[in-house]
């Protein structure tokens, strides 16, 4: 069945509030600021910057969320987070997955004893419409590779749509 005009323009529409969300996400991440960061998750989220921890890194709520980044942000003297290729998957009205590959730099108060970063890979985030817009329940950074790290290769036999408990 074709979906009526109105739906095709609540998606389109949807699409790109989902994409402003993970544009302002960047942004704030290039300002160092880790609240408004944070305040684009829902209360209950769950977000993991390395995967390959397993448990030990998953982020659970927004308040803890919070705290790991302001507390990443505080060592990061400048940085640079870039998105692409962005793929939405509507799994509901109310509920999509963001896939997309992102690129971001970073330089540290160390510096030059600790390296810069560049990070190569993507994110796999899951966004839920809230009364304050589209917010983030679930966030994956996947890397690809590194300069000035150690990951690498993370994407490989990762299942496509990303799943999320």
């Amino acid at each position: 069945m074709q979906p009526s005009i109105e739906d095709m323009v609540r998606r389109l529409g949807d699409r790109v509030d989902v994409l402003e969300t993970m544009y302002a996400y960047c942004r704030h991440a290039d300002q160092l600021n880790g609240d408004a960061m944070a305040d684009l998750f829902t209360r209950d989220c769950v977000a993991n910057f390395i995967p390959a921890g397993g448990e030990d890194t998953m982020l659970r709520g927004q308040d803890a969320l919070r705290t790991f980044l302001k507390g990443a942000l505080g060592v990061t003297v400048s940085g640079s987070h870039h998105i692409s290729n962005a793929e939405l998957i509507f799994e509901t009205p109310d509920r999509v997955i963001l896939h997309c590959y992102m690129y971001s730099w970073q330089r540290f108060t160390g510096f030059p004893g600790t390296a810069d970063c560049h990070r190569w890979g993507r994110y796999e985030n899951r966004f839920v419409r809230t009364p304050d817009g589209w917010r983030m329940d679930r966030l994956t950074l996947i890397s690809a590779g590194e300069y000035g790290g150690a990951r690498i290769g993370e994407q490989l036999d990762r299942p496509h749509p990303p799943r999320f408990e």
